[in-house]
């Protein structure tokens, strides 16, 4: 629908503690590099818990392949994500753990918390907050165009390099949704948050400010 003339990165984020946490997953067509890529963090470990902010099929279409893959795996999701995750992949309820607005899981060391966030830019949308680390896992929100190099992490000039294909993103993909962006915002404007995990383009850690500050 869009050129992408520098590319797109798709997005997913492991927490390795006590327990595991995989935050999204990507895109069908990538699952022996995707499931590669998850096993060089965790190697030999389970993981505990797969954690859906978006039903969106560039994050979600792997959760079945997951799922067969580590079958003790939980899902953690909200309530409006549970007919969606029987609609795409077959899921049954026992499978999920339903989680509410401020709900948190402890992984042990580290916690995650839900805030929901609805319309950024499907009704099902959460964010996931990870306090011990001031650490968004924001699903689109702050997402830009543009692959990232094989250090995702932001640093000097990443804002300036990404900056107009972030507001091309936003106009195309979210900017319809404009208001509940805004609303999301107001949410999260009581988080110190340091560091954001989009599932499209860099980590913003040096330039998280300013990433906030364009939204």
């Amino acid at each position: 629908l869009w050129p992408l003339p520098y590319g797109v990165s798709y997005n997913s984020y492991i927490v390795s503690d006590e327990k595991t946490a995989l935050i999204d997953t990507v895109e069908a067509g990538f699952e022996e590099e995707y499931l590669a890529n998850v096993k060089e963090v965790i190697n030999d470990r389970n993981l505990d818990y797969l954690v859906v902010n978006h039903m969106e099929p560039d994050h979600a279409s792997l959760i079945t392949y997951m799922l067969a893959e580590y079958p003790d795996m939980k899902i953690v999701a909200n309530a409006k994500t549970l007919p969606m995750l029987k609609g795409y992949h077959n899921v049954d309820e026992d499978r999920v753990l339903v989680v509410s607005e401020g709900q948190e899981i402890s992984l042990g060391q580290t916690t995650l918390r839900f805030h929901m966030t609805p319309m950024v830019h499907w009704p099902e949308t959460m964010v996931t907050w990870m306090p011990e680390e001031k650490t968004v896992f924001s699903g689109d929100a702050f997402g830009t165009f543009g692959a990232v190099a094989e250090d995702p992490a932001d640093g000097e000039g990443t804002f300036e390099q990404y900056r107009d294909e972030m507001i091309r993103y936003f106009s195309n993909i979210v900017g319809k949704y404009g208001v509940p962006v805004q609303a999301a915002l107001k949410k999260m404007s009581g988080l110190p948050v340091e560091r954001i995990c989009s599932t499209h383009g860099p980590v913003w850690q040096e330039c998280a400010s300013d990433v906030v500050a364009l939204y």
